[in-house]
C-alpha cells in the first residue's frame, strides 16, 4: 500500500473560535466592571449627597475636638472612643478643614473595604473562580440590602465603620486557623482587627467570646491544648489587647467619665428621657421584633437566610463526604445569632441596634455557599445570580440616584455645611466668643469655638434632668430650664438653629431677647442669629 496522503488542517476556525470565546469573555467582564463601577459610583454619590444627620453632630465635633479636650468628661461623647481617634487622626494626618466631607469619605472608604473584604473571603473559600464572583455580590448586596443604604450606612457615625475592621478579623483568624500550624502573626493580626471592631461600637461586643470559645476549642483532635493556647488564644489576646488600647487607656484615664457617658448613660437617662418622649419609639419586646424584621427581613434579608439554610442542608452532606473543617461556618453562625440576640438589649429599638449581625449574615453566605458539594454547585450557584439580580433591583433605584450626585460636588452635604461654617466665620467677624447651636458642625466647619456644653449635639443637653446626683459631676451640659442664664453667663457671638426642632426655640427666644440679628446661610434649614454689632 502506498504511503496515505497528508492533509492540511486549516486552523483558521480553530483560532476563530477561540478568539470569539475570548472576545465574549472580555465583553462579560467589561459589562460587570462598569455595572460595579457604576454601581459604587452611586453609592458614592449617595453617601456625600445624603443630608447632614441628627447623629453625625456629636460623632463629628468629638473628633475635631478629641485631642484638646477630654473625650467624655468635657466633650461628653457616648461611645467607645475609636471612631474619634480614627477620624480625628485623619483630620490631624491631613490638615483637613472640610470635616464632615472627610468623615463621608471615610464612610465611602469603609464602603469600599467592606467590598473587597467579600471579594477576599470569596477569593480564599470558593475554589472555582468563576463562582467566586456571584458569591461575593449577592453577599454584598445583601448587606447593603439590610438597611444599610438608610442614616445608619450614609452618615458619619459608629454604625457602620465596625463593619470591613469586624470581616477583616473573621477572615484572618479563620486563614490563621486553617493552616496545617496555626499562624501566631496572622491570628494577632485578627485579634487585633476584632478589637478595633469592639472600639468602633460596643454593640460588637459580642465577637470576643465567640472568637474566644472558637480559639479554644477549634483543633482539639490535631492541637494540643497547649500548642492552642501558643500558637492561638494567647497571639489572640495580644493582639486585643494592642487593638483595644486606646480603650484601655481611657478607661485608666477617665474611668468614671468613660462609664457615665456609655454605659450608664444608656441604662439610666436616655431610658427615661425617651419613656416621656412625644416623638417615635419602640419600647416593647414585640415593637423591636417588628424593627428586627424591617432590618433582617426586608429586602435581600430573607433571601440571604433562605439561600444560607438550603446551603447549609447542602454543605452539611458535603462537609462529611470531603472531612472540610465546619468550625468557620459554625462561627460564622455564632456571631450572627450572638449579634442578633444582643440587638434586641437597648431600649428604646432604632433600626441602626439590629445592624451588627448582618456582616456576618454575608460571611456566612459565602462560606455555606463554599461547602457546597461539587453535584449541587450549579443550581447553587445560579440561586446566587437570580439573589443578586432581586437585590439590584430593589436597591438599584436607589443607587442609580446617587450617580448624578456623585459628579455634582456642590450638593454634597459636606461642602453645604462647610460653606455654612465659613458664611459664619464672616458673619461673626473676630469674635472668639464661642457660637451657642445644638449643631456644633456649623461652627466648628469654620474654625469657630464652641461651648463644650454643646459639644454632643443635643444628646447630653436634652437628658440634663434625667442624670443621676452621683453621674452630675461626669457629665459637662447645660440645662434646657437654665439655658437662659448659661448663655447669659457667657453670651455667644452667635446662635444657630434649624436642626433640633424640640430644644431650637429656647435658643430662638434668647437670641432675639437680647437682639441678636437673623442672618442668611447657604443651607436653608439652618437659621443664624448674630450679635448686635457683630453682623457684616
Amino acid at each position: 500500500m502506498g504511503a496515505l496522503p497528508l492533509v492540511a488542517i486549516d486552523p483558521a476556525p480553530v483560532r476563530h473560535t477561540a478568539a470569539a470565546r475570548g472576545g465574549a469573555a472580555l465583553v462579560r467582564r467589561t459589562a460587570v466592571a462598569a455595572s460595579a463601577g457604576t454601581l459604587l459610583l452611586g453609592l458614592f454619590g449617595r453617601i456625600m449627597a445624603f443630608p447632614l444627620g441628627h447623629d453625625e453632630q456629636g460623632h463629628v465635633a468629638a473628633a475635631r475636638l478629641v485631642f484638646r479636650e477630654p473625650l467624655y468628661q468635657t466633650l461628653g461623647y457616648n461611645h467607645f472612643p475609636g471612631l474619634p481617634l480614627l477620624l480625628g487622626g485623619v483630620y490631624v494626618l491631613t490638615g483637613a478643614d472640610h470635616l464632615l466631607l472627610v468623615g463621608r469619605l471615610l464612610v465611602a472608604a469603609c464602603w469600599i473595604a467592606t467590598a473587597a473584604l467579600l471579594w477576599v473571603m470569596a477569593r480564599a473559600h470558593v475554589a472555582v473562580p468563576r463562582e467566586r464572583l456571584p458569591a461575593a455580590l449577592f453577599a454584598g448586596l445583601a448587606l447593603a440590602s439590610g438597611g444599610l443604604l438608610d442614616p445608619a450606612g450614609m452618615l458619619v457615625t459608629n454604625n457602620f465603620l465596625p463593619v470591613p475592621f469586624a470581616l477583616f478579623g473573621l477572615h484572618l483568624l479563620i486563614v490563621g486557623m486553617r493552616r496545617e500550624r496555626p499562624a501566631p502573626v496572622t491570628i494577632a493580626a485578627a485579634g487585633c482587627s476584632l478589637a478595633l471592631a469592639v472600639m468602633m461600637k460596643v454593640a460588637f461586643v459580642f465577637v470576643l467570646p465567640c472568637v474566644g470559645v472558637a480559639a479554644l476549642l477549634v483543633r482539639r483532635e490535631t492541637l494540643s491544648l497547649a500548642e492552642r493556647l501558643r500558637t492561638v488564644v494567647i497571639p489572640l489576646l495580644l493582639g486585643g489587647l494592642v487593638g483595644g488600647t486606646p480603650l484601655l487607656v481611657y478607661l485608666a484615664r477617665e474611668p468614671e467619665g468613660l462609664l457615665a457617658h456609655t454605659i450608664r448613660y444608656f441604662t439610666g437617662p436616655h431610658r427615661a428621657y425617651w419613656q416621656q418622649a412625644t416623638e417615635p419609639k419602640v419600647m416593647t419586646l414585640a415593637g423591636k421584633i417588628m424593627v428586627a424584621d424591617q432590618v433582617w427581613l426586608g429586602a435581600g434579608g430573607a433571601l440571604a437566610l433562605l439561600l444560607i439554610a438550603l446551603f447549609v442542608a447542602a454543605a452539611w452532606r458535603g462537609q462529611r463526604e470531603r472531612g472540610a473543617p465546619a468550625w468557620p461556618l459554625v462561627l460564622c453562625g455564632a456571631l450572627a445569632l450572638s449579634g442578633a440576640a444582643l440587638s434586641f438589649l437597648p431600649t428604646p429599638a432604632f433600626p441602626q441596634y439590629y445592624l451588627p449581625p448582618l456582616p456576618f449574615v454575608a460571611a456566612t453566605v459565602i462560606l455555606a455557599y463554599a461547602a457546597v458539594p461539587a453535584k449541587a454547585r450549579a443550581p447553587a450557584t445560579a440561586a446566587l445570580w437570580a439573589g443578586a439580580a432581586i437585590c439590584l433591583l430593589l436597591l438599584g433605584p436607589r443607587l442609580l440616584a446617587g450617580v448624578p450626585d456623585s459628579l455634582r460636588p456642590a450638593r454634597w452635604a459636606g461642602v453645604e455645611v462647610h460653606a455654612d461654617g465659613e458664611r459664619l466665620r464672616v458673619l461673626v467677624g473676630g469674635s472668639a466668643a464661642p457660637v451657642a447651636t445644638l449643631a456644633p458642625i456649623l461652627p466648628l466647619e469654620g474654625g469657630l469655638a464652641i461651648y463644650p456644653e454643646f459639644a454632643n449635639g443635643p444628646f447630653v443637653y436634652r437628658l440634663a434632668p434625667y442624670l443621676a446626683p452621683a453621674d452630675r459631676r461626669w457629665f459637662t451640659t447645660a440645662a434646657p430650664a437654665t439655658l437662659d442664664a448659661f448663655l447669659a453667663a457667657r453670651p455667644p457671638s452667635a446662635i444657630v438653629t434649624g436642626w433640633e426642632t424640640p430644644f431650637d426655640p429656647a435658643f430662638e427666644r434668647y437670641a432675639l431677647a437680647h437682639g441678636y440679628r437673623a442672618a442668611a446661610l447657604v443651607t436653608a434649614r439652618a437659621h443664624a442669629f448674630v450679635a448686635p454689632g457683630e453682623v457684616k
